[in-house]
């Protein structure tokens, strides 16, 4: 027996008094441990079953696949951006700059002409007034080709129009686009026919070709395609892997079908939210 002041109570169940108390108060703490080791796994599996149940992926979906893909399309949009701006730094470089230049090259000469022979001047200022002309132009590309002021203002299917327009090769145009997209997703849709227009008018020796664009629930569907000779090859560099980077960047898909002898198809699925 303990004496009076010594005496403990266990848990709060009983007071311990004697060594056959301590002895269970002992076992009954083992008891609870081995309790708890082997019931807290289930507990947090019942726990996490109601999360599971609501936010489990869709059937059949692969998450290592699909982290993956996200990595590749995330790069895929930093090399397409990487190379937009080295394109509009080239542009400006080659062609802006130089005509800038050209621009205060002659109206020095005009400004030396006043004095020395000011007959000459008015020729060497329209001289100059030509090449104004041309940087702005350029410089008015340069925007038309980072986001045209027709698809900001007014829409994609008036844009495409547009580019339809200017192709050399005669192109026909079917959208039905209810709605507007997201910004980004119109510029891609944009990019792509501007580009493909540009490859076909290039390289396919086709005589007439077409664009279909439409927009079902969440997808924009483009396709663009012509009656040229075919065999067209991302492996060449002809504009397809731009293409299809951008198309990748906003995790959507793109086919080609090119077989010698044509004809050509090429369409692009990109995801536009509902």
């Amino acid at each position: 027996m303990l004496p009076e002041s010594e005496a403990t109570a266990a848990l709060g169940w009983w007071t311990v008094r004697d060594w056959p108390g301590a002895l269970a108060v002992t076992l009954s703490g083992v008891l609870t441990v081995a309790v708890i080791v082997f019931c807290a796994p289930a507990l947090a599996r019942l726990q996490a079953w109601p999360g599971r149940r609501l936010l489990a992926p869709d059937p059949g979906t692969d998450l290592v696949l699909r982290v993956a893909e996200l990595t590749a399309t995330r790069a895929a949009a930093l090399d397409a951006h990487a190379t937009e701006l080295r394109r509009v730094e080239r542009a400006l470089h080659d062609g802006t700059q130089n005509r800038i230049v050209a621009v205060t090259v002659l109206l020095g000469a005009a400004r030396r002409a006043l004095t020395r022979n000011p007959g000459e001047a008015d020729a060497v200022l329209e001289r100059a007034q030509e090449a104004a002309e041309q940087a702005l132009a350029e410089l008015r590309a340069v925007v038309r080709s980072i986001l045209p002021p027709v698809l900001a203002d007014r829409s994609l299917p008036d844009a495409l129009t547009a580019l339809a327009a200017d192709c050399p090769v005669p192109c026909g145009i079917d959208t039905d686009v209810p709605g507007r997209c997201p910004a980004s997703v119109e510029a891609t849709a944009y990019f792509v026919v501007a580009e493909a227009l540009s490859n076909i008018a290039k390289h396919s020796g086709a005589r007439e070709a077409g664009v279909v664009v439409r927009r079902l629930d969440d997808r924009l569907y483009v396709e663009i395609h012509d009656d040229g000779h075919g065999g067209a090859d991302e492996r060449n560099g002809s504009g397809l892997t731009g293409i299809r980077r951008r198309t990748e960047a906003h995790d959507g898909t793109l086919d080609l079908a090119s077989p010698p002898g044509g004809p050509t198809t090429l369409k692009v699925t990109l995801p536009c939210g509902s």
